[in-house]
């Protein structure tokens, strides 16, 4: 696991570092549960960058 912060059990009982449980996917789902509006930002930052081009 390198030098990965360990934190976490998973189902079994065995370590598993934050990283490994906190993947993109993951993560995007919680900001998006934390923040609301976050997904409307993002397709309103990525239709103006595709007006640009």
């Amino acid at each position: 696991m390198g030098d990965k912060p360990i934190s976490f059990c998973d189902e079994n009982g065995n370590f598993v570092s934050a990283a490994d449980v906190w993947n993109a996917e993951k993560l995007e789902e919680l900001f998006n549960k934390l923040n609301p509006k976050r997904q409307l930002r993002l397709e309103r930052e990525k239709l103006e960058q595709q007006s640009e081009e």
